[in-house]
């Protein structure tokens, strides 16, 4: 078992270290040619884009035929003083 170690462990411990130097090399020079910078809103410029809406549910919006119960309620409900 000893004598294998030099054989192969020497061999696999180069090759994973040209690995990583190559995956560190790849990273540095492909920083902007897969995600291109993203350009920030502000204020003064004109609003594009549709609007969106976030959900914690991909659940359709129900249409209440009846007056809504608290079991009718989808994620959950939200409390506080205002």
């Amino acid at each position: 078992m000893e004598d294998l170690i030099v054989p192969i462990g020497v061999p696999i411990t180069i090759l994973v270290l040209l690995a990583v130097a190559a995956c560190v090399v790849s990273m540095t020079f492909s920083g902007g040619l897969k995600y291109p910078k993203v350009q920030i809103y502000t204020l003064d410029q004109k609003w594009t884009h549709k609007p969106l809406l976030f959900s914690a549910t991909d659940i359709a919006p129900m249409s209440a035929e009846r007056h809504a119960e608290s079991d009718d309620v989808d994620g959950g409900t939200a409390s506080g003083k205002w």
